[in-house]
């Protein structure tokens, strides 16, 4: 809810969330490292569906980016009890099609599984990430294809980060120093 409202009064919400995710009967969830999902139910109580964030994002007024350096795989799926009669737990997230404005932005592309970092170092999209972002003056869209690249050949072309929808276009939207709200 604080995100929603600070939102509003935003030109610009960015949401970077690291961890698990994954589908489950036809909604993606942000899976916190505390969960323990035993049934597939359980992801409704104890996870956050990314259309949640998505619409918490949703109000400002220029552009909306979510960041999803998630895993794209389900751990608890060996044990997991499967309840739901449709479909059944999902490797990855299922497709979404943001709006006008919008950018979600996956740490792998649908199918793979984002790397982690080797020993307790940052996963591959998150280094990239971290480091392109200081440059002054990259455009948000080709920030995002900069690290794809980097991504790319740091993991020897076994993950592809992938972006969906677009900023408005008739004016670059660049990063900058400002509020960051956790």
């Amino acid at each position: 809810a604080d995100v929603r409202r600070r939102s509003e009064k935003a030109d610009w919400a960015v949401v970077y969330y690291a961890g698990h995710g994954f589908e489950i009967g036809g909604v993606n969830y942000l899976v916190p490292v505390d969960a323990k999902l035993a049934a597939d139910r359980d992801a409704e109580a104890q996870a956050v569906a990314l259309e949640q964030v998505i619409a918490a994002v949703g109000a400002a007024r220029k552009v909306r980016l979510v960041m999803l350096d998630a895993c794209r795989d389900n751990p608890f799926a060996p044990t997991m009890q499967r309840t739901l009669s449709l479909k059944l737990v999902d490797k990855g997230f299922s497709n979404i099609e943001p709006g006008a404005g919008f950018m979600v932005v996956y740490a792998a592309k649908h199918g793979e599984t984002a790397m982690d970092g080797d020993g307790g170092t940052d996963s591959p999209f998150a280094t990239a990430l971290a480091r392109e972002i200081k440059e002054p003056r990259v455009e948000i869209r080709k920030l995002f294809d900069i690290v794809r690249d980097d991504v790319w050949s740091a993991t020897r072309h076994e993950q592809q980060p992938f972006t969906y929808g677009s900023p408005p276009g008739r004016r670059g939207f660049l990063f900058r120093r400002g509020e960051v709200t956790n």
